[in-house]
């Protein structure tokens, strides 16, 4: 098997090279690998361009040492991408496909093996959006209120690492920042009680003004119409009254009421012999300012007008209302404010503290003092005019974006407290830093390795750390979407495999992650733990009836070795399954590449698909259909490779049940033969062939958590970093927490830079 072998901590630096050649290759040294096969074949297909003379400026081949690489990895890991991609030589005599994986594998792990000679790299500043789960959680312990951003939001697109909290895609569209604007306002209307509206306006006051008589009261003819503007502070009823002089006893004068034009009531009046007569309607009206006008009909008889009053019909706030005006104004509504423009200061300053995830500055106070004063100018409520500023605190770059301050000049700077204390929380607990994070980013301690160790212990002991085992497992692994995009819950199959049966499934590899992690358990137990957790229906999908009572979750051992770790999951197994057949390809494809990190390239365009059973007439096995597919050398290429994982697993069906007879009828066939000759039959011996290759397991794992973590997309330089990180990890069993730890100590995690050279 060819590998490219640094230190004991990088046994795996070349991942699919062995398994593409199935016949046993002699190590040797990097430097005779690269002259002797790896750059014959370049010369071969890339020297005309490429050459030291080539025709392009990219020339890459003017290494002549395996050495050359590591100074140009910019270009060299452009090659290995290309050759995967198929996109060069872009036209010409092509290199086989096996030559294509080989030499790109090859050229990928000499770019990590060399990773380190130019020490670990930082990474440069991603000014990030907080993505929909980060903004709900912010908000609800900004504010104390819940509320669920997937109906109200775009789904995040994921990048990088695979995850949706990559910098590189959570951009801000205008339809986009609209939203959040809207949002603001929900999110407030749940969190702030105003007091209810009464405003009387006298017949002077309405628009357009004339001269009253000597009782405030004005004459309207018919056809005529005054108005005001009136800001309504919530949506519910309005009473709007017109009181009015009846001309004389004979008389029955009418009226409209129109919001913003349009006619809601009509009012019609009797004659009264007292000094004014009222006339009032109920009408719905949504927050924000509207045009109320009063108008006389035009076959009416004259009126005067004396007052037009506006009451809102009062509702009384639930509890978690009144729970969260409490939390946020420190006092009950409805209590008088004596100074409001110092209370609104100091209100201001707490809640900036939270939202920006820093200390502010009184010019920050003061920016956002200038809706909250324009409201009080206008007459607005205390409670309004807070409104006005916390909306304006919710829609900005300080609050919707991680910001971290642009290095000056090159090499590693690090994190402020702050920033620091915000990459850490949002890591672990997808939120804003709490109370003691601020405190010691305050006291400028968070620097210390101590300190920092004591707070990653404390983030992962609390129970909002699940926030983190849940998104990234399921993020990771793919499961989050089953039941729905993946694997749906169609209503002909409901009957066996229901909702919440799904809703087992996402959880089961949760539950799994977050005990591996609260006990500090091996990563390798992601291949070989002999237990699960399951509730009763979803033991009784498994196959496996009394094994629990009840539908709460609970540790299961499993001595048969049929569950356990992720390969047993039905998440996984249905995930990658088809309608009502299951798919060796789509599991193996999916153990190489998530499992393992293994490199797989897309099949090539001309590449037969296989049939679905319908259009087998025979009926014949996924093993069967595969052989056949294999028969083409361009397919076998890598169906040797993926294809005996997924034969392993032919003993679960498209909904991850245990299964004896495969869906063609015959006994299930679960042996294959791995690219080393290895002999494996169904998952059991299968866990025990990929334990042989726990250096890729643990490298993957450890560069996908420091993607998460990192919220960017890695590149080889990186490469440093995450095989020093699994050199500890060998020292310390492969402790799971060990690994969250050992993340949020490198270089990476705690500096920037301003870029890669």
């Amino acid at each position: 098997m060819l590998r490219v072998v640094q230190s004991m901590s990088v046994r795996a630096s070349v991942i699919a090279a062995g398994l593409l050649v199935s016949h046993a290759v002699t190590t040797v040294r990097a430097e005779d690998t690269f002259e002797s096969e790896v750059r014959p074949v370049l010369v071969q297909y890339c020297q005309e361009c490429h050459g030291p003379e080539g025709s392009t400026g990219i020339r890459f081949l003017s290494a002549e040492k395996s050495a050359d690489i590591a100074s140009d990895r910019g270009i060299w890991s452009n090659v290995a991408m290309q050759l995967r991609n198929r996109t060069m030589p872009p036209t010409g005599p092509q290199p086989s496909e096996a030559d294509r994986l080989r030499i790109a594998t090859w050229v990928e792990g000499a770019l990590r093996s060399t990773a380190c000679d130019v020490g670990e790299f930082a990474g440069p500043v991603t000014a990030r959006r907080l993505n929909r789960s980060e903004y709900q959680n912010t908000v609800r312990d900004i504010f104390g209120v819940h509320f669920e951003t997937a109906e109200l939001f775009p789904v995040d697109g994921s990048g990088g690492e695979g995850f949706d909290n990559n910098g590189e895609t959570l951009f801000l569209s205008p339809l986009l920042a609209e939203r959040y604007l809207e949002v603001a306002r929900q999110i407030l209307d749940d969190v702030i009680v105003t007091p209810p509206l009464e405003r009387s306006f006298v017949s002077k006051d309405l628009l357009p003004g004339r001269e009253a008589d000597e009782d405030d009261s004005i004459e309207m003819l018919p056809g005529e119409a005054v108005s005001r503007t009136v800001s309504f502070y919530a949506d519910g009823e309005y009473e709007l009254e017109a009181w009015i002089k009846s001309p004389g006893p004979e008389d029955r004068p009418a009226a409209d009421i129109l919001v913003d034009g349009s006619v809601a009531r009509e009012l019609r009046y009797n004659w009264s012999p007292s000094e004014a007569t009222p006339r009032r309607a109920i009408i719905p009206i949504s927050r924000g300012q509207h045009e109320i006008s009063l108008a006389v009909q035009a076959d009416s008889l004259p009126l005067r007008l004396v007052t037009v009053d506006i009451r809102q019909r009062t509702v009384e706030p639930t509890p978690a209302k009144r729970s969260a005006h409490f939390r946020l104004f420190g006092s009950e509504p409805g209590d008088k404010v004596l100074l409001p423009r110092k209370e609104g200061i100091r209100l201001l300053r707490e809640v900036l503290n939270k939202a920006f995830r820093r200390p502010v500055t009184d010019g920050d106070v003061e920016l956002f003092l200038r809706p909250f004063d324009q409201a009080l100018e206008r007459g607005d409520p205390y409670e309004e005019a807070v409104r006005s500023a916390l909306t304006a605190v919710l829609v900005s770059p300080d609050f919707l974006f991680r910001i971290e301050a642009q290095p000056e000049g090159a090499g590693p700077v690090p994190l402020s407290g702050h920033e620091l204390a915000t990459r850490l929380s949002y890591f672990l607990w997808g939120t804003m830093p709490d109370p003691e994070l601020r405190h010691l980013a305050d006291a400028g301690r968070l620097g210390s390795e101590q300190v920092l160790t004591d707070q990653v212990e404390r983030l992962l002991d609390h129970p909002r750390s699940r926030f983190f085992a849940r998104t990234f497992i399921g993020q990771w692994l793919g499961t989050k979407d089953v039941g729905g995009r993946v694997a749906p819950t169609l209503n002909e199959i409901q009957h066996f495999y229901s909702p919440k049966i799904a809703a087992d499934m996402r959880e089961e590899p949760v539950l799994l992650f977050q005990r591996m992690l609260t006990e500090d358990r091996s990563l390798l137990e992601f291949i070989d733990a002999d237990y699960t957790f399951l509730t009763e229906r979803l033991a009784l999908h498994y196959g496996m009836p009394g094994a629990v009572q009840g539908n709460e979750f609970q540790l299961v051992q499993m001595p048969d070795r049929r569950r356990g770790g992720l390969l047993g999951l039905g998440a996984m197994l249905a995930m990658n399954a088809d309608y009502k057949r299951s798919s060796p390809v789509l599991r193996g494809v999916w153990t190489h590449e998530t499992l393992l990190g293994t490199r797989l390239p897309a099949p090539p365009p001309e590449t037969p698909r296989l049939p679905t059973d319908e259009e087998h007439a025979e009926k014949k096995t996924a093993r069967a259909m595969l052989e056949a597919h294999r028969a083409d050398r361009a397919c076998a290429t890598c169906h040797d490779i993926i294809d005996p994982i997924g034969f392993a697993l032919e003993n679960y069906d498209w909904l991850g049940r245990w299964r004896d007879v495969d869906s063609a009828g015959q006994p299930v066939d679960a042996k294959g033969a791995l690219p080393s000759g290895q002999q494996i039959d169904g998952p059991a011996e299968l866990r025990e062939a990929l334990l042989a290759r726990k250096d890729d397991l643990v490298y993957q794992v450890t560069r996908k958590v420091l993607g998460y973590a990192l919220g960017r997309g890695l590149t080889d330089r990186d490469d440093c970093t995450i095989q020093r990180i699994v050199g500890r990890l060998e020292k310390a069993d492969y402790g799971t927490r060990t690994l969250i730890r050992e993340v949020i100590l490198s270089k990476p995690f705690r500096y920037v830079e301003s870029g890669e050279e």
